[in-house]
């Protein structure tokens, strides 16, 4: 059992590539079997894999004499090994209280900054295979995705786990028959805590079902990590296509092509826009799969709408692009000042002999492009992008109409009508892109000599 146990061990740092000959290994140590288990092997395995190996042990100062008496015993254990061990104390209850975080998450919150200090290569972490599986359980029934699902990962950065191939009983007995002594830790047994009534009261129920459950976890998350590694890759090159990056005074919007999103495959379009409210929001915990939605059902509805997303970030759709702001992102020097809306697009303009456009193009331009008679302009410098205002009126056949009655004819709601954009010569309205619509006075006729093309590019 020992020797089969150091073999997968050993084979599972060299499949993962966990470590370098002349690589400084620090171990955490915590006195518990798991962290025991680890501490042994590794100093079995020093010698033939060529590492320096060394120790590290936080004393979180929860369980007052207990947790003490911890410390000492790894003291202890790491001086009969001949194991150099560096040891640090915390107040997580005191840093809990101060952060509003729960004592778990400060505990370890704390741990990771002690280890972030540590002067070693890779730091060695006792998660095994128990706790693989425990934790695509919780992650599962928080409401995690395929990066939560896959569960922790053999190798993060310069974190190493080199006994999630093995199960807790595997652990158990290798600490039995080398007589290895550990402590326990009487937290582990409190049910209240959410991990550990997944693992005193869920898993036995599960073994019961299917006695290689654990097992069967192991190799989902395995699988798991696999595929979330290739759709990283491509979701990293997809969102390098479609997604730009524009200054908007004090921060960066990012701004979504829908030309190029619209053709993605619905699984990817839903990693982009995860990525982009990561990057906005600086974390990924709490992003859920109903925030991706609102911002996909908001690509697929009408130009001019926003979604209010977690962390106050918004998501805008105006014309071919999604813009999302972080909190406090939203003033804006051209748009809606009182709402908070969108930016104005900025149109590109070409004028163009007649002979260069033919007249099919003319007819099926599509909402953002659109092509005019350029002599009823004259000078391009005249034409602005704005949100509607009073008397503004568009040309039709026979006369003109106001703005306000052509909207309510076309059943624009009325909170969206302040939000659309136009683009205007003095009060009369040239183009509304929302409506494919442009004044009669300023279509291309039998007579027209020169035209103006009329786009709004990636938007």
């Amino acid at each position: 059992m020992e020797n089969d146990i150091l073999v997968k061990v050993k084979g599972y740092i060299g499949c993962h590539g966990m470590i370098n000959s002349g690589d400084r290994i620090c171990v955490a140590v915590s006195g518990g079997a798991d962290s025991m288990c680890l501490l042994f092997l590794m100093h079995e395995l020093k010698e033939s894999m060529g590492f320096f190996l060394s120790a590290v042990h936080v004393e979180h100062g929860i369980r007052e004499q207990a947790s003490v008496d911890d410390m000492k015993f790894v003291i202890h254990q790491c001086d009969r090994l001949g194991i150099s061990l560096e040891t640090a104390r915390v107040d997580a209850a005191a840093i809990s209280e101060q952060t509003g975080t729960t004592l778990e998450e400060a505990a370890r919150n704390e741990r990771y900054r002690v280890f972030s200090g540590l002067k070693a290569d890779r730091i060695a972490l006792a998660h095994h295979m128990n706790d693989q599986a425990e934790t695509f359980i919780f992650n599962a029934a928080r409401g995690s995705g395929v990066k939560g699902l896959r569960g922790m990962q053999a190798v993060r950065e310069r974190y190493i786990r080199p006994l999630l191939c093995i199960t807790r009983g595997e652990i158990e007995a290798y600490c039995r028959n080398r007589h290895i002594e550990y402590r326990q830790d009487a937290t582990n047994d409190d049910i209240y805590i959410s991990r550990n009534r997944i693992r005193h009261v869920l898993m036995p129920e599960l073994l019961k079902i299917n006695a290689g459950a654990v097992r069967h976890i192991f190799d989902i998350t395995e699988d798991l990590s696999e595929a979330e590694e290739c759709l990283d890759i491509l979701a990293q090159e997809a969102f390098g296509k479609c997604v730009i990056t524009a200054l908007n005074g004090r921060s960066a919007d990012i701004v979504i092509n829908l030309d190029v999103f619209d053709g993605l495959h619905t699984a990817m379009a839903s990693l982009v826009i995860k990525e982009a409210l990561i990057q906005k929001a600086g974390r990924a915990r709490d992003i859920a799969r109903c925030h991706v939605d609102a911002v996909i059902s908001l690509a697929k509805g009408q130009s001019g709408r926003h979604a209010d997303l977690i962390y106050g970030i918004k998501a805008y759709k105006e014309f071919r692009q999604l813009i999302i702001r972080g909190p406090g992102e939203y003033e804006i020097s051209e748009g809606n000042a009182a709402t908070g809306g969108a930016p104005a697009p900025n149109p590109v303009y070409t004028v163009l002999g007649k002979e260069e456009v033919a007249p099919e193009r003319i007819t099926s331009a599509e909402n953002y492009t659109k092509y005019i008679d350029y002599a009823t302009i004259g000078d391009t410098s005249l034409l602005k992008v704005r949100h509607r205002k009073q008397g503004d009126h568009i040309s039709i056949k026979g006369g003109n109409k106001k703005v306000k009655d052509l909207l309510i004819e076309e059943k624009i709601p009325a909170e969206r009508r302040d939000e659309m954009f136009f683009v205007a010569l003095m009060d009369e309205i040239v183009w509304i892109p929302e409506l494919n619509r442009i004044g009669e006075r300023f279509k291309v006729t039998d007579e027209t000599d020169t035209i103006l093309k009329m786009e709004i590019k990636n938007g």
